[in-house]
């Protein structure tokens, strides 16, 4: 997640009094997804950007893995004394509660100093390192090694064009999960369900056997993003792809790339985002609403109340946040209020050592009163999981698909004197419950799952499952 300081701005997504933050400021959080757009993470280092006189931090994502251990020369050895000080030092400066739970930091650091001196490899000094970390008993605090990114981390060359259609994992198998009307690849004959093979001869499972072997929720949603991050690049080029159908029959296609759907957003200094809305009647009469980002409010939430206009009879209405990794934070606060009459409420808190952000949710004239369900997934980040949340923590929306991302904190990843990687976070987030999200996610009301026999079958259980409780509830 990235957190943007930036002069106020007049959103349509909440009232300003709503904030509570240093005046003339809002709290932008921002999917760590985005950040990776800014280009190589072989620096691994924090980026500064001016913005009209504030400062954007760009936060990083934490993949851990082991390196191979190495015997250390003095120079490694004094790098790594000067790594653990910086470590530290970053803790006792930054950290959220400036009392770190109690903790004694000093006689933390008289006792670890010396274990990393006698450290043999690299691999114990980042054991001795993570080991006093978890002493925090808080997430997004670790080292980690300078070359676990690269994997996941590769950016499209040339562009962010597609063959238009999306990918997702089911039982550990990439599979195609929608295909855009009349796109290359609904043109190649290619639709939900089929498993996706390898793109441009490298093998999608290798990949995916990287999520699987770490167990991490975070790192399970980064590399299979980094499935879809494959296939976009250039609109003149091709991208190969080898897939299977329902019958078990193996095909190669190369298929054209075209520019995805949505409006090209700015925001500050962020890069180009695609962003759109869509909305329909499902067939039992309920609405149906999705949008993939965060962004742009002054176009996503006229779109959203025009539609919630045109569902005001519907026996209920479906929010699809499956996929959607985050953006703008007090964006949660104002679709909430399309949702919630009762002024007061709040979806919960985000607390830095200076400022205290409450999402506190500002009521629309005429909000929906009907059965809300709220979809999620293993894509659901950043904002997504506070407004899920949030909504359950109320009673106000009933959850439907798989655990979250858990990924809601702003953090940071700086680059260490010995070469490695350092995330520590920015903030706290407790749910109105007090449910801590960080490494934990929105824990559905009912777990559905898709299944490849399902999109094969051109069905969404999801949707399904959701709209048959709508429709229990007349």
């Amino acid at each position: 997640m990235l957190v943007v300081g930036v002069s106020l701005l007049l959103l349509q997504a909440a009232s300003p009094s709503t904030i509570n933050a240093k005046r003339g400021k809002v709290i932008l959080l921002i999917s760590r997804d985005f950040s990776r757009n800014y280009g190589s993470t072989a620096g691994l280092k924090l980026t500064w950007i001016s913005y009209r006189m504030k400062r954007i931090l760009i936060f990083w994502v934490l993949l851990t893995s082991s390196a191979a251990a190495a015997q250390l020369t003095s120079r490694e050895t004094a790098a790594n004394l000067e790594s653990f000080e910086q470590v530290w030092r970053t803790v006792r400066d930054r950290h959220p509660d400036p009392t770190l739970n109690g903790l004694n930091w000093q006689a933390m650091h008289d006792e670890v100093r010396p274990r990393v001196a006698a450290a043999k490899s690299m691999a114990e000094v980042r054991d001795t390192l993570n080991s006093m970390l978890t002493k925090l008993g808080a997430s997004h605090y670790a080292v980690i090694p300078n070359d676990l990114y690269q994997p996941i981390t590769d950016l499209p060359s040339g562009g962010n064009a597609t063959p238009g259609f999306t990918t997702t994992v089911v039982d550990g198998k990439a599979v195609v999960g929608s295909v855009e009307p009349d796109s290359p690849a609904a043109r190649a004959g290619l639709h939900p369900g089929m498993s996706l093979e390898s793109i441009n001869g490298e093998s999608v499972a290798d990949l995916l056997k990287l999520s699987e072997s770490n167990g991490d929720q975070e790192t399970r949603r980064l590399v299979r993003q980094s499935v879809s991050r494959k296939l976009k690049g250039a609109e003149t080029e091709r991208v190969g792809i080898d897939v299977v159908d329902d019958k078990g029959r193996k095909q190669h296609l190369d298929l054209d790339r075209v520019e995805p759907k949505g409006k090209l957003v700015t925001f500050g200094n962020l890069p180009e985002q695609r962003v759109y809305f869509e909305s329909r009647r499902l067939p039992g009469g309920a609405g149906y609403m999705h949008f993939n980002e965060f962004l742009d409010p002054v176009s996503i939430i006229p779109q959203l109340e025009a539609a919630l206009k045109e569902f005001a009879k519907a026996p209920g209405i479906v929010l699809d946040l499956r996929g959607n990794p985050g953006g703008i934070g007090i964006m949660a606060m104002g679709i909430a209020g399309f949702f919630v009459s009762k002024p007061g409420l709040k979806l919960g808190e985000m607390k830095m050592r200076e400022t205290t952000l409450k999402f506190v949710i500002f009521p629309r004239p005429e909000p929906y009163a009907g059965p809300l369900a709220v979809l999620v997934d293993g894509g659901s980040a950043s904002t997504s999981e506070i407004l899920a949340q949030g909504l359950q923590d109320l009673g106000r929306a009933r959850i439907f698909g798989s655990r979250t991302a858990g990924a809601a904190l702003p953090s940071d990843i700086v680059r260490l004197p010995n070469g490695d990687g350092f995330q520590y976070a920015q903030a706290s987030y407790t749910s109105e419950k007090g449910k801590v999200l960080e490494g934990n996610g929105v824990t559905p009301d009912e777990e559905v799952r898709e299944t490849q026999e399902a999109l094969l079958a051109g069905r969404d259980p999801v949707i399904d499952a959701a709209e048959k409780w709508i429709l229990s509830r007349r």
